[in-house]
């Protein structure tokens, strides 16, 4: 049996130095002997965990370790996660933002995000936003009126309230085109800068702009949909394969009832579930949409005048929307950049009473370090045992 840590004597063999702690399974310590079968299994108190997710600013502060507030605050996080009390799962923009760097250590800080995180990590956008929208079309289907509650595990493909074990493997994804991405990154930004002379001149409140967003990403969810099948009908069954992500979101919800009902009536009542509040309410589309609005507003608002400063402040807008809208509903605590912090709190979104989800920035650096501690000051005798079991 390999042994991770050894304590000492084998109580069964007697043979010094060969028995200790082999691994953790789920709440279970593992415990054997490297020279006989002997083993035993020890319960592990139950976790709760707080979710903190960090963002590629506080990361790259953490990993530079210049300054003294952010290698503090990155120490408290390691020993909370150590503790067990919190968990920091990383996401795959972390490593695009990591791979978009122009340094030679960038490697090495995408090894130290996922060192930092523990192994944890985030499903990808459109698995979530996926998951999100098809879930809200049950509950249309089924008339449930009760309000959208989220899943972890929709998220998260490993429960995070287990005891982590002593190894965790690490897979590398497939590579990416990192000019591509950059460039397509800049494309959009001057795009969207380009509207801000027409949305000047604009009356609308928030609640317009929020709604006239939902009704274009419904639209443009439908309009992908129908520009793969129209490549299919036309003899291009690349289609299929190379079409973007986000065809899948009708396509999945065209499955429901497929053998009771024709294809143009399920499709007639999928434009109706995307004119519904069940699809307004899906926290994805909620939340992505009413920061969009919330930017139109700053614009009205006289903000971003100056259009080359506009395209360097808003450089990571849409990485930053995806972000927050696809993780904060499954996070207790968000720590993102001043700016999108002022963007969630637009009363009107009211974000950290809708999910529960504390967001914190470097202006409120003293409330984050005051969180923190907070959580330390949870650890009770009970885990402390177990920690002494685990680590010693």
């Amino acid at each position: 049996m390999l042994v991770t840590r050894i304590i000492g004597k084998c109580p069964e063999c007697k043979r010094e130095n060969s028995f200790g702690n082999v691994n953790i399974h789920q709440n279970w310590l593992l415990r054997g002997c490297t020279h006989c079968k002997y083993s035993i299994e020890i319960p592990l108190p139950e976790l709760s965990k707080k979710i903190i997710y960090l963002d590629q600013f506080f990361l790259s502060h953490a990993f530079r370790a210049k300054l003294k507030q952010f290698v503090d605050a990155t120490d408290i996080i390691s020993g909370l996660a150590q503790n067990q009390l919190v968990v920091c799962p990383h996401s795959p923009f972390h490593k695009t933002e990591t791979l978009q760097w122009r340094h030679d250590k960038k490697e090495q800080l995408l090894d130290f995000i996922k060192r930092a995180s523990h192994g944890h990590k985030f499903y990808p956008e459109y698995k979530i936003k996926i998951t999100q929208i098809t879930n809200s079309f049950q509950r249309y289907l089924e008339n449930d009126e009760k309000e959208f509650s989220v899943n972890l595990r929709d998220a998260l493909p490993v429960e995070i309230n287990l005891w982590d074990d002593y190894f965790w493997i690490d897979v590398n994804g497939v590579p990416e085109d990192t000019e591509e991405i950059r460039k397509s990154k800049e494309d959009a930004v001057d795009q969207l800068v380009e509207l801000f002379r027409n949305w000047r001149t604009q009356k609308t409140t928030f609640e317009q702009d929020q709604r006239h967003e939902l009704i274009s990403g419904a639209n443009a969810y439908l309009q992908l949909y129908m520009e793969m099948t129209q490549r299919f009908a036309n003899g291009d069954v690349a289609a299929i394969l190379d079409s973007p992500i986000y065809t899948k979101i009708v396509e999945y919800l065209l499955h429901f009832n497929k053998d009771e009902m024709d294809i143009n009536n399920r499709l007639k009542r999928i434009v109706q579930f995307f004119n519904s509040a069940y699809y307004y309410e899906t926290p994805c589309e909620f939340i992505s949409t009413g920061l969009f609005a919330a930017l139109k507003q700053k614009v009205k608002n006289g903000h971003y005048t100056n259009a080359e400063k506009a395209k360097e402040k808003l450089s990571g807008i849409f990485n930053d929307i995806n972000i927050i809208s696809t993780y904060a509903p499954y996070c207790d605590a968000m720590f993102i950049d001043n700016q999108m912090f002022d963007f969630i709190k637009v009363p009107e979104l009211n974000l950290e009473a809708k999910f529960n989800t504390i967001f914190f920035a470097r202006k409120t650096w003293d409330e984050f370090m005051d969180y923190l501690i907070k959580i330390k000051g949870q650890k009770n005798k009970e885990i402390d045992w177990a920690l002494r079991l685990v680590h010693g």
